[in-house]
């Protein structure tokens, strides 16, 4: 290596460190970086450190001028769309960056996808459907989740996916969708090479999932690819071929909605596959490939959506878990409370416990909602269910009801009802809600919950299994 190409490398690697520091914050907004400075802090050449600072000037991470030097800029002065930011963003904040990056996603493809079948390139129909084909088989292949056997189907599933990706973009003809291929390709690359969920073989190479922290918060890569996933690339290109502009769009927009948690049941996401898929010729696929897709969409399509209980003591947080989870699953909510006759709700307010009788018609009037639930419309309905027997009576009227069991102790639960103001229940009655508790049992289909996290967590973590669920269905 001659010493321009030392000093080339050099420089590269200054701007990496200063570049990661001003997305990390370590150099804050507005702090001055002179080229001496810079030469001390890297043990560098004036020339080397000039160039470095003028090659972050064109980043817009600073701000060069005369006589001063440079300025550390704000995040709207930097030049987002930059390789080089992406990734340092990537590495610093990937969460952040991941959902900046889907949400840029779920604003191009779709329509890059309708002008694609509006131009139905032969080219391009013909590339996208072949990779479709290769994604399918390289993510049905034994080893794609082995963490060393898999690593080269791994490698030629992501070079594949995102070569399927920027032949979409191509695919719209429109020069500035080409021109955001590099960060599509990006985000697609971050969620395969960082965040794999991996399998079992030498745990010390595979990387722990990141928790959950919010119901739209981008999934880790699963072991290996979902299933559905893949259809849904397949009906994509093939949706082009057939020139379906609809159709198209549909299956870009739940390919993202895939990764989104349980955004895939989304009913408006459904909806629109729903229209697409009437158009959509399923002859137009290979022969080999015709059942599996028809299997998928109807799954897919026509899953029950099961109603939700959120079931707990008193000061469990139901009603607050409730509306958030029903917002997000877009559904009906209904506030079990509200079914109680009047006499119980006299009962409470004068301190007197309830038994068993006075929660039947309580009982059958929730039933009696959870019934009338469509199985497409979908329901949260909050209920204490303290006990098995209460949740079996729910059960007869929908025997998929899913419940999620809210969890605290006495002591919290006692404090929350006593700060609580304009409502019937008193602290005093908390002791006897435990007496009657029986948790959910290993033989009943729900889960449990601590209810002390943030409502949003609590969220995320059953769209999250509710969204395993339907994909092992």
């Amino acid at each position: 290596m001659d010493s321009e190409d030392a000093l080339r490398g050099s420089t590269a690697k200054v701007v990496e460190l200063l570049g990661c520091q001003i997305v990390e914050g370590g150099k804050p907004r507005d702090q001055h970086l002179t080229v001496d400075a810079v030469m001390q802090e890297f043990g560098i050449t004036r020339p080397m450190a000039r160039e470095a600072l003028q090659t972050l000037h064109q980043k817009g991470l600073v701000n060069l001028q005369p006589r001063i030097g440079a300025t550390v800029q704000a995040l709207q002065c930097w030049d987002l769309l930059d390789p080089d930011v992406i990734a340092w963003r990537l590495e610093v904040a990937p969460d952040s960056q991941m959902r900046s990056l889907t949400e840029l996603r779920e604003v191009i493809e779709p329509r890059a996808a309708r002008l694609a079948a509006l131009s139905r390139s032969a080219e391009v129909c013909h590339d996208l459907t072949s990779r479709a084909r290769t994604l399918l088989a390289l993510s049905e292949e034994p080893d794609f989740a082995q963490p060393r056997a898999g690593a080269a189907i791994r490698q030629r599933f992501r070079d594949v996916d995102a070569a399927f990706h920027r032949t979409l973009l191509a695919g719209s003809r429109n020069e500035l969708f080409l021109r955001l291929s590099h960060p599509v390709v990006m985000a697609l690359n971050h969620r395969i090479e960082r965040d794999w969920t991996g399998g079992d073989e030498d745990a010390d190479l595979v990387m722990p999932a990141r928790a959950v922290v919010g119901a739209d918060t981008v999934q880790s890569y699963p072991t290996r690819p979902e299933p559905i996933a893949m259809w849904l690339h397949m009906g994509l290109a093939y949706a082009v071929d057939q020139g379906l502009a609809t159709a198209s769009e549909a299956f870009a927009e739940a390919i993202l909605a895939e990764i989104r948690g349980g955004r895939l049941q989304d009913p408006a996401v459904l909806d629109h596959l729903r229209a697409g898929l009437d158009q959509f010729n399923v002859n137009g696929l290979p022969t080999a490939r015709r059942d599996g897709f028809q299997d998928a969409m109807a799954a897919l399509i026509r899953a029950r959506r099961a109603p939700v209980v959120v079931m707990g003591v008193t000061g469990c947080g139901k009603s607050t878990a409730g509306q958030y989870l029903a917002e997000s699953l877009r559904v009906p909510f209904e506030e079990g409370d509200r079914f109680h006759p009047g006499r119980n709700v006299e009962s409470m307010k004068r301190g007197d416990r309830l038994d068993d009788r006075d929660r039947s018609p309580w009982l059958a009037a929730v039933a009696g909602r959870m019934r009338a639930a469509g199985s497409e419309e979908g329901l949260v309905v909050t209920c204490s269910a303290l006990r098995r027997i209460y949740r079996e009576m729910l059960r007869v009227a929908r025997a998929d009801a899913f419940f999620v069991h809210l969890v605290l102790d006495q002591d919290e639960a006692t404090a929350r009802v006593a700060a609580r103001e304009a409502h019937y229940m008193p602290a005093s009655l908390v002791s006897s809600q435990f007496e009657d508790l029986e948790p959910l049992q290993e033989d009943e289909v729900g889960m449990t919950v601590d209810a002390t996290l943030p409502v949003e967590r609590i969220v995320a973590e059953v769209q999250t299994e509710l969204a395993r669920r339907t994909r092992s269905r």
